[in-house]
């Protein structure tokens, strides 16, 4: 009986491959397992393609350790130069030409019938602009040094009257208004009192750079942000002049 079984068990396994190489299956998986009845054995042929259920592991000995489970991000390899030959290039280095200043600032500023007054604190200097007959919004423009002393010098001068709705200047500005020859004339009365306020104030270098990489200097621009807050543009005096130009940009 059992060379029966064996005999049974080989002409059932060469029928699977020869039905596994008939349909052109390179290789064939073949499962025995027994059942409670000992005469009857069941067999189970795979192809490469199905899922075989997977064996029980080994349960690791006392010189054999399972190693713990890893999770392997999926990160994009990087490519690989194809020139290889190809030389790092060299970093470009900035030119000598100065960057723009940006800072706050703590300004005093009178607006005029025909232009402008601004206190610059940090530099004891006074700014003028002067209207252009032709266009209110640009004109031309002259620093000057502020010279008025707290407790020596008048704060006002109760002799000037302004028209209506109109103002003295008082302290540093007074004393520059009615000192300095033709300005009274030029600027006229305040049509604002004068004020304070801490302000945006931006500088930007003029000039160029030779073929040599020095820089030649030449007149930048300031930038003053009004109490309004339009921004005028006060671009410094050419070589010789005492007198720059401006324009309200904004």
């Amino acid at each position: 009986m059992r060379d029966m079984r064996k005999l049974s068990l080989a002409l059932i396994l060469l029928g699977c491959l020869t039905l596994a190489a008939c349909n052109g299956t390179p290789t064939v998986v073949v499962v025995v397992t027994s059942t409670p009845d000992p005469h009857i054995m069941q067999i189970t042929v795979t192809s490469p393609q199905t899922n075989v259920a997977a064996q029980p592991s080994v349960p690791p000995t006392s010189t054999q350790k399972s190693k713990p489970t890893q999770t392997v991000a999926n990160i994009a390899a990087t490519p690989i130069p194809t020139n290889t030959s190809a030389q790092p290039q060299a970093t470009q280095t900035p030119n000598n030409f100065p960057t723009e200043t940006k800072a706050e600032l703590y300004i005093a500023q009178e607006d005029f019938e025909h232009g402008y007054m601004f206190w610059i604190s940090s530099i004891k200097k006074i700014w003028v602009l002067y209207e252009s007959p032709n266009n209110p919004n640009a004109g031309e423009w002259q620093s000057y040094s502020d010279d008025w002393v707290q407790g020596t010098d008048p704060e006002n001068d109760p002799s000037l009257v302004p028209p209506t709705s109109l103002y003295a200047p008082v302290r540093g500005f007074l004393k520059l208004w009615s000192k300095t020859p033709g300005m009274r004339d030029a600027l006229g009365w305040g049509k604002t009192p004068e004020f304070a306020l801490n302000t945006t104030y931006v500088y930007q270098p003029g000039g160029s750079v030779d073929a040599n990489g020095n820089y030649i200097q030449g007149p930048g621009k300031h930038f003053v942000t009004a109490l309004s807050r339009d921004v005028y543009a006060m671009t410094e005096p050419q070589p010789g002049q005492a007198r720059g130009t401006w324009e309200k940009v904004s």
